[in-house]
């Protein structure tokens, strides 16, 4: 770092570029986005026109050389996180990787090998643990507004879609595991498992039950999760991605209250119910909504503040969605569960 500044390199530029995660790297505090590298030049030249930050570099090598560059923002496919996220290991820069993490856990190990290396350090994008509903949400659960946390509930569910019906290489890519390393639950929905786990604690067992009801892509649309923390709370879930309406739903629940609120909608209110009545917390929500998390970043790497998104973290969840990925290719091979 210069000027007390962190520079930012950013490969790839789709859509979780445009308002989630890309202006935060030139919109936090101390921080500034020097350049943008993709697979077509040309998307990478009319990201930067139309945000106003950076410079097009020919080629992710070509970023990732540059000495001027303090940390890069891997926004690429998952089939790609390895490659890049190693690369910037070997070039010695921080990396802010999306997740999920990579393809497979085994994927997410020489990643931190790498990293371990480098000596240079790896966030992951599960951009809610840098929100202050949730940093606010988990400091009361902390203080007990609910008491001791008993256990928690998550039903998330999605509506089949056309385009999930297309011949394969025309479906969306998050339903083909070839790019995504799953379906959904894997690619999407490790969101919900990484904020659980910010919010009452890493898990200590856990055990699933996974099936294809459609038919219409590879990867798993049916989980059940059975989930011990190493807090002692207990953790069910499902998730259906065929089901006839969506619904969204986290509750926790302890011996003096009730938290419930929606996962896939930020800017709703969490309501917190006990015996003294009913609230509700709802700080304001940046438009761009990965920049807390982005300044939390950049805090850490100037040495006055702290980024909770670590690798360690993230691998945590992806140690739960790698095993319903293979547990089903075990299933549809006809073999033992596992």
């Amino acid at each position: 770092m210069t000027d007390d500044m962190v520079r930012w390199g950013m490969i790839g530029c789709g859509d979780v570029t445009e308002e989630k995660n890309g202006p935060g790297l030139y919109r936090a505090s101390h921080s500034t986005l020097a350049g943008v590298a993709n697979r077509t030049e040309a998307r990478a030249e009319d990201w930067v026109k139309r945000h106003g930050a950076g410079k097009v570099y020919d080629s992710a090598e070509a970023l990732l050389a540059d000495p001027q560059i303090d940390i890069v923002y891997v926004a690429t496919t998952p089939n790609c996180h390895k490659k890049y996220a190693i690369a910037c290991a070997e070039a010695g820069k921080h990396c802010y990787l999306e997740k999920p993490i990579a393809l497979s856990y085994e994927e997410a190990e020489e990643i931190r090998e790498a990293f371990q290396a480098s000596g240079t350090k790896i966030y992951v994008a599960h951009y809610r643990r840098g929100m202050g509903r949730y940093k606010e949400l988990r400091r009361l659960l902390n203080e007990g507004v609910i008491g001791k946390v008993r256990g928690v509930q998550i039903l998330r569910t999605q509506m089949l879609t056309r385009e999930e019906r297309l011949p394969e290489e025309e479906k969306p890519w998050r339903v083909r595991s070839t790019i995504s390393g799953g379906s959904y639950f894997f690619e999407a929905d490790i969101h919900m498992l990484d904020l659980i786990d910010y919010l009452v604690g890493a898990a200590a067992d856990f055990k699933l039950e996974i099936s294809n009801e459609t038919g219409c892509y590879q990867g798993e649309d049916v989980v059940s999760l059975s989930m011990l923390t190493e807090t002692g709370v207990m953790v069910s879930g499902l998730w259906c991605y065929a089901a006839w309406r969506e619904l969204d739903q986290i509750l926790i629940f302890g011996d003096r209250g009730t938290v419930t609120f929606q996962y896939g909608k930020n800017t709703e209110p969490i309501t917190i119910e006990t015996p003294d009545g009913i609230r509700q917390i709802c700080p304001p929500v940046n438009p761009n909504i990965g920049t807390e998390q982005i300044q939390d970043i950049v805090d850490e790497l100037r040495g006055c503040g702290v980024c909770h998104s670590t690798l360690e973290s993230a691998m945590r969840s992806l140690k739960i969605t790698d095993a319903a990925v293979k547990q089903w290719t075990a299933c549809k091979n006809g073999l033992k569960t596992l």
